[in-house]
């Protein structure tokens, strides 16, 4: 749907592109020109030449904003609109501002950019495109609710969401996106009342607030260094004014600052821990406030801190000095987010933190419920070596061989009995194989004149060795976090493994002429023993980390990298012919050679050879990386 929305909205805004420069040409008959922002060039004597510069510089502002939108830069883009229309208001300018706030669920502000489309275009826009403001606008009442704040104290300050005032009571009901906010009332003299309050879309609820005379306060007094007039704002409430001002405030921590009414004047939040029945004295200079930033955190109730002053719940929006700053979110039950951000002059920086669960929390436990839990894997499987004699030889660098290669997949069945604690259950399936060229000897009979062993050797030996079968594993695991999971599993278990070996290569040997110990021949011949399978029990265990992201409630998908260890038994590779079957061993008998010597006609008779007695494997590690799917009962 989140697709389909964003697709629909470039689709107008395109639409809005084609037609923009007529729109722009035409809105001196939607509306009136705008005064000129601070930003716009500094009028002339000719108010004609000044309309017509700002408009060009709203046209330049709004084409910006297409631009942005066509990257799904909403934020940027709002900014460009908005300035288009300070410059030049026109009806496309409102539109795609209101299209932007609604992308980035600002679902307040949104409607009240349409309630102002509305008021100064209503009667120029075609009924089709009113039709569709009207669905939209519709639409938005589904996502705000209305916050009515009274207090047995009139002229009781009002602030939500740690922002700055919303109002002083008596006063009407204030639109807020549907969720979890905070409420604030505030006086001088008396403790202030906070409440959090749940709307839903197109609720209204009450808050009232019944204020207590202030049982320990202190003095505050705050004073601007170069004795400028700004608004003092203390806890998002504007108290007073400098040069100096004085208040009482209840004792213990404020957050304070000093901003221009009309300008971008002020100084960034500072605290102020104010002591029972005594003075605390802050002396603010203020700077220009030339950059602007809002952090939306999810849980909306959400703690902000902005280098390291505890501002406000729930979505915070100011102007700070340009440069670098620290963003800190948290939540009881929430893993805490810190973020470091550099503002650049003049420009907007939108941060999104969406805080994900801490499940070690006791907080989470009351409304889990134990289930079961289905998961399908697999990926590929590579092992350093099979640790047999074939990579025993290897390691004295006479071979050529490639790393053992397969994979494992498998279904794992388990149960969730807490948050984060899960036990389970797996069946699945493993196949690697390892391919290698090495040189190897093999033993012949004694030879008759020096009694000796003759030895053949190949220097282009193929060993193959194939390992595979289903296997079975118990496991228990642990997973942190909830929307991106972060899982820690430990595996027992083992493997009916199928262990096949194929060799062959071919071997060369010299062998003196039994009739004349001085002359002896080269034989060469091609030896292939087959061998026997061997089914062996493979014991593993696997420790294993997965990092994944939940697609819904029920569903996640994951990726996980696991070490095997496997521990497989003694596994002597024997040959399967009936020399060798007799003998335990793998041999073989190589073929007479006629006329092999240069004298006489003396046949060359090699005999029976034997290849070195080997072990299949050894103890070896496998690292399996694999894709997974999670379904919960």
């Amino acid at each position: 749907m989140r697709f389909l929305a964003s697709l629909w909205c470039l689709v107008v805004l395109g639409l809005l592109l084609l037609v923009s420069p007529a729109q722009a040409q035409d809105a001196p008959a939607e509306a009136p020109a705008a005064p000129a922002s601070p930003a716009a060039a500094e009028e002339s004597d000719d108010p004609a030449a000044d309309i017509e510069k700002r408009k060009e510089e709203a046209k330049v502002r709004f084409q910006r904003g297409i631009e942005l939108v066509q990257n799904e830069n909403w934020d940027a883009a709002l900014a460009e609109f908005l300035a288009s229309r300070e410059l030049f208001p026109t009806r496309v300018a409102l539109k795609n501002a209101a299209l932007c706030l609604r992308q980035l669920k600002r679902h307040v502000e949104a409607l009240a950019m349409y309630n102002e489309l509305l008021e100064k275009f209503g009667s120029a826009i075609p009924a089709e495109e009113r039709k569709t403001i009207d669905e939209a606008i519709a639409n938005l009442k589904k996502n705000v609710g209305e916050i009515q704040v009274d207090s047995d104290q009139p002229g009781s300050t009002v602030v939500i969401d740690g922002q700055q005032q919303k109002g002083v009571t008596p006063m009407g009901a204030v639109g807020v996106n549907a969720g979890t906010h905070t409420v604030r009332v505030v006086k001088e003299g008396y403790e202030a009342y906070e409440e959090q309050v749940l709307v839903a879309g197109g609720q209204r609820k009450t808050v009232s607030a019944k204020l207590t005379a202030l049982k320990a306060s202190g003095r505050l007094v705050v004073r601007e260094a170069a004795g400028k007039t700004l608004e003092v704002v203390v806890d998002g409430a504007v108290v007073g004014k400098t040069p100096v001002y004085q208040g009482v405030v209840a004792a213990g921590p404020h957050v304070v600052f000093l901003q221009e009414a009309d300008g971008n004047l002020g100084t960034a939040p500072t605290p102020a821990n104010v002591k029972e029945g005594s003075t605390t004295n802050l002396t603010l200079s203020a700077v220009p406030l030339d950059a602007e930033i809002r952090v939306e955190p999810t849980p909306a109730n959400a703690r902000v801190d902005i280098d390291g002053v505890q501002i406000g719940n729930g979505v915070w929006e100011g102007r700070l000095p340009s440069g670098p700053h620290t963003v800190e979110v948290a939540a009881e039950g929430f893993i805490p987010f810190r973020k470091e951000v550099r503002l650049i002059k003049g420009e907007h920086e939108d941060v999104k933190v969406r805080l994900e669960r801490d499940l070690s929390n006791p907080m989470w436990s009351a409304g889990f419920v134990p289930h079961l839990y289905i998961e399908l894997f697999g990926g590929p499987a590579i092992a350093t070596t099979f640790g047999g004699g074939a990579d025993e030889a290897c390691s004295a660098g006479d071979c050529d061989a490639g790393l053992p290669f397969g994979f494992l997949a498998g279904l794992r069945g388990g149960y969730q009995l807490t948050r984060g604690l899960g036990v389970g259950i797996a069946l699945g399936y493993v196949r690697m194989k390892e391919s290698m060229t090495r040189t190897v000897d093999i033993t012949g009979e004694p030879d008759p004149n020096t009694m000796e062993n003759v030895i053949f050797t190949s220097d282009d030996y193929q060993d193959e060795t194939t390992f595979g079968g289903p296997f079975a594993a118990v496991s228990a695991a642990y997973t942190f976090l909830e929307e991106t999971p972060l899982t820690f599993r430990f595996s027992a278990g083992a493997a009916r493994v199928q262990a096949t070996f194929k060799n062959g290569g071919t071997f060369t040997g010299t062998i003196t002429n039994p009739d004349d110990a001085d002359e002896s021949a080269t034989i060469t011949q091609e030896v292939r023993i087959p061998e026997r399978d061997a089914s062996i029990w493979v014991p593993f265990i696997a420790p294993e980390a997965r990092f994944g992201y939940r697609l819904g409630k029920k569903f996640t998908i994951d990726l996980g990298v696991a070490f095997f260890v496997m521990l497989p038994g003694e596994t002597p590779r024997t040959g399967d012919n009936e020399l060798s079957l007799s003998e335990g061993q793998r041999r073989a008998s190589l073929r007479d050679v006629p006329d092999a010597f240069q004298t006489g006609n003396t046949t060359a008779r090699p005999g029976i050879v034997a290849f070195p007695e080997e072990n299949g494997f050894s103890t070896f590690f496998a690292v399996v990386p694999t894709l997974g799917a999670r379904l919960a009962f």
